[in-house]
């Protein structure tokens, strides 16, 4: 039996798992730093992919973007487009939360009609990313729902020529749930095309692979006390790591994240 101090632990925490934060926490994608808000490793069993256009025209109309695949209940994401042919993912996996292309360009239109808003200048001037305008970064106002198959939002080209871009996008669910790197997509600019030139929007990367197993030696090693011994599959009962009130104290700041919630 546990004591009524227990149990009201238990209960708080169970509250802090089902309570969703309002956006994400930072400007640019880190697969380390997303994991810290998560009890699952990235799972590219979501199938999500990106389409668009092959190219754009700066100053031009917008163009869309659509993702497709098996989408969380409720889901979280921060998505932006940067200058080049490299996933912002893979630079970050390199160099750390502080690498990362500093430079978002062109804009999400219509972001409140899909639950979206632009993200805060203070998250992005911690890491150092200049916006061309705010919505050059966006991310959730509250967890998105709704979406189960597809969503397209519309994405207005930079004013000036910047070549190819690459669109980088991570999709996540609450804390319980995986999250996904998009593979990202790269537009090219109609400006400076040869004649006859055709333009293809292409993968930047292939879709990260399903992984779960190791996850209480990696992820959550860092995390839970080492008095804590958890599988090395996957958690199969909350119940298990709530069971030890120690192990349970250091979860809680975890919980209190999800939603792209890494600090």
């Amino acid at each position: 039996m546990y004591s009524p101090s227990i149990l009201s632990f238990l209960a708080t925490v169970a509250a802090i798992a089902n309570a969703l934060p309002t956006g994400a926490p930072r400007c640019i994608i880190t697969d380390k730093v997303i994991g810290q808000g998560h009890l699952t490793t990235q799972n590219g069993a979501m199938g999500l992919k990106m389409t668009s256009l092959p190219t754009y025209t700066p100053g031009g109309p917008p163009i869309p973007i659509t993702i497709t695949g098996s989408f969380p209940v409720d889901m979280g994401v921060l998505m932006y487009v940067t200058p080049g042919s490299t996933q912002d993912s893979v630079l970050t996996s390199k160099g750390g939360a502080t690498a990362g292309i500093k430079q978002h360009v062109g804009g999400f239109m219509d972001c409140l009609t899909h639950g979206m808003r632009a993200q805060t200048k203070s998250s992005c001037d911690a890491q150092s990313v200049v916006n061309e305008v705010p919505e050059s970064t966006i991310t959730h106002v509250a967890p998105l729902v709704g979406f189960r198959n597809s969503m397209q939002i519309m994405w207005t080209p930079p004013k000036t020529n910047q070549g190819v871009v690459t669109v980088n996008m991570v999709v996540a669910g609450n804390v319980l749930e995986p999250y996904m790197i998009v593979p990202s997509i790269q537009v090219m600019s109609t400006e400076g095309m040869m004649p006859g030139q055709s333009a293809v929007a292409t993968n930047a990367q292939a879709a990260p692979p399903a992984t779960v197993a190791g996850m209480a030696g990696g992820l959550l090693g860092n995390i839970v006390p080492n008095a804590l011994q958890l599988p090395g599959t996957v958690v199969d009962d909350l119940n298990t790591v709530m069971g030890d009130v120690e192990a349970g104290t250091s979860l809680l700041g975890k919980l209190t994240g999800g939603l792209l919630g890494g600090k």
